[in-house]
This record gives structure tokens, sequence and C-alpha cells, in this order.
């Protein structure tokens, strides 16, 4: 029998009660409202400040490419289709968005969907109606949108110890039985702490069994790799046997969520209950991912400029004593002695106008982390001001 207690200990980040970390997450919510479009500075409460506290890594939600695209597809296809896709819901702005998605990812095709959230489960549907998965192997800090959903397939689920080969190793030994196939489950990128799965080592894993690796790659898709395809390229991994998913509303700048791969799997994934049982994006999002996909196809420094600035602030970060990892992820998480501690930090901070993230997202703990998200549009001169104002207050 798979065992359910970990699923509580995921989605609460592993040692908070579920309801309470629930809780202040919206506390937070409420506590500080946007005012403008995500970028290097954005309005919180009605003041302008340095902004570090969101995932809008190339400020593409201000773009005013982006944006003239949007307007255009408003004007042109309305809201939406107001009904499945499967009905009458195709439009040629969603079409062009799965093309436009297979030629940035190399892939034979893509699935457009209503939101990143639902990828997951799209993705894992898709894969136990043309791969017949038998059980799944989750790392024990997945994404709420992977737990949330990875139980409903009703096959055995099992964790193993986050990011930990060796772990999974013995999971797979002890729950693998003959002739039946594992679908290894993790995130791409962490999002907390931005660390990034061991992809490569879970491929060796992986060699005695008939299986295959789902990436919920969210935070990867337009950051990692030479062109910005995710945590498999970043590693220089080609295999039939890895499948992704993810969103356009982070490094893209836009909304919906996708699933890259080949034909057989995209058309599963669309005869699918998600696909099949929910209105399409809205036009404008669907425009704005198209926009996206292509700035980021044709402006590649827009990624070296990305890592040079994800590097300024993690190198900036250990010289004030802070464990941070040597990715080019742009993501920085570091706890301090207790949670009234980074409380204090990050008020203060605020005060002077900087936002960071006081976070007790997945994966965070008990008592949560300081979590400080760069840009590709985010100034030197701007990074060093945040650490600058850290190093008076840590």
């Amino acid at each position: 029998m798979a065992s359910r207690r970990s699923f509580i200990q995921i989605a609460s980040g592993g040692s908070v009660a579920l309801g309470l970390g629930f809780r202040d997450l919206f506390a937070q919510a409420v506590a500080y409202v946007m005012g403008s479009a995500p970028g290097a500075e954005t309005v919180i409460n009605g003041r302008r400040c340095l902004y570090f506290g969101g995932t809008g890594y190339y400020a593409f939600q201000e773009h005013p490419l982006l944006l003239s695209a949007a307007r255009q597809a408003l004007k042109q296809y309305g809201m939406h289709s107001a009904t499945s896709r499967n009905i009458y819901g195709n439009t040629p702005v969603y079409l062009e968005v799965e093309k436009k998605a297979s030629e940035f990812f190399a892939t034979e095709d893509a699935a457009y969907l209503a939101s990143g959230y639902l990828s997951n489960i799209a993705g894992f549907q898709g894969l136990v109606q043309t791969g017949q998965y038998d059980l799944f192997v989750v790392d024990e800090r997945a994404h709420y949108s992977i737990t949330d959903f990875v139980y409903a397939l009703q096959k055995p689920v099992f964790t193993f110890a986050h990011t930990d080969p060796e772990d999974l190793g013995k999971q797979l030994k002890a729950h693998v039985k003959a002739g039946e196939r594992p679908l290894v489950i993790s995130d791409g990128i962490f999002p907390t702490f931005g660390v990034v799965a061991p992809v490569p080592e879970y491929v060796k894993v992986l060699e005695p069994y008939q299986g295959a690796i789902w990436l919920d790659d969210a935070h990867a898709i337009g950051v990692l790799g030479p062109h910005g395809r995710g945590t498999y390229e970043y590693y220089g991994l080609a295999s039939d046997k890895l499948f992704f998913g993810g969103t356009l509303s982070k490094a893209i700048g836009a909304f919906g969520g996708i699933v890259p791969g080949k034909k057989n799997l995209v058309q599963a994934i669309r005869a699918g209950h998600i696909m099949n049982g929910a209105t399409a994006s809205p036009s404008p999002a669907a425009a704005a991912a198209i926009k996206g996909m292509t700035l980021l196809m044709e402006h590649p420094e827009l990624r070296a400029r990305l890592w040079k600035n994800a590097r300024t602030l993690k190198t900036g970060l250990k010289q004030l004593g802070f464990p941070m990892n040597d990715t080019p992820v742009p993501v920085a998480a570091w706890t301090l002695k207790s949670g009234q501690d980074m409380d204090r930090v990050h008020d203060e901070l605020m005060k002077r106008g900087i936002c960071i993230q006081r976070t007790r997202y997945v994966g965070a703990g008990a008592e949560g982390a300081l979590r400080a998200v760069v840009f590709a549009t985010h100034t030197p001169e701007q990074i060093q001001r945040l650490l600058a104002e850290l190093k008076t207050l840590v």
C-alpha cells in the first residue's frame, strides 16, 4: 500500500501544519497589495519600491510588445472562447500558442492549458493513458500542484527524500515489482530555495527499471538552458522517457499551462478531462505568451543578463554569510536564527522601499525563510542597494 502520511508533510513544506501554512500565506497576500505590473520597481501598498518579491524573471508582464499583442487579441477574439477547446473553443491564437511552444521547446507538439497549476495533472493523466505507468515516486517537497493531484490517479504513490538519488533508489527497490513501470516526479527548480533537481543522477538510478521522469518545470522554463528550454536542457539530457510541464506566467510573462512533447502524449492530454472540461485561457494571455516566447527566442542576451544578475545577487549574499548554490537560477533564499528575526528584516526592508519575500511557501520549513528573486531588468545598482541594506540588518 502507498503511504498517504507524507502528503500533509509535502503540502505544508515538510514541518508545519497544513492549515497554518496556508493561513500565513493568505495573511501576507492581504497585507501587501500590488498596484502595478511586476518589474524591477513595483508599486506595493501604493508605494513604489525595489521589487525582489516575485517570479516575473524578465518583467515581460509589463513589456509593451506583450501588452500590445494582448490588446489586439482582446479586440479580435474577446476575453476567451467561453467553452472547451474540444467543442467550439479553438481560436487561431490558441493554436498559435501551441505551434510557438513546440518551436520554442523543439518538440513535436504542445498542449496549452487553462493554467500552469493544471499542467501536472494533465500530464500525469496523459502519461498513464499512453505509457501505463504503474506507480509514482515523488520528491517529498514537490510542489502543491503535484501533491494535490497525484493521488487522484488511483495508483500507488511513494515519496523519496528531497533531491536524494540514493533514497530514490531505495524506494524504487522497495516498491517496484517485476514488470511495473515507475514514474519519478519532481520539481525541476524547487521554488523556495531555487535548488535544481539532480536529474542526471535520477536517470542513472532509473536505468534498471522501465521508468520515466516527470518534472514540474514552472520556474525553469525560459530560464535554464542555452535556449531556455528548462532543466533537461540545462543538464544536456534528451530521452523519450523525460517529460515535463510548466507555466507561461513566470518567465514568459503571460498565463496558462504548457506541456510540450510527442504528439501521442499531447493528443492524450487534449482528449483528457482537463482540456475537455475547462474553458481555455483568456485570449489576451495567449497572445502575450506567443510574443513572450518569440522575444526569448530572438534575444538570448536576456537570459545572459538574468544569469549575470543571479550571480551578482548570490555572490553578495554569500559575502554576507548565507549559503548559496552556484546555479544560474535567479532565486535566493536564506534563514536567520528565528522567525521573529526574519520578520524584522523583512519589515525593515519594506520601510526602506525594498520588497523581498518573507515566505512560508512549500519547502520553507516551520520558521519559513527570506527569499529574493532577481529579474533581468534589475540594474547592478539596484542589486547592490539590496545587499547594502541587508548588511546593516543581519
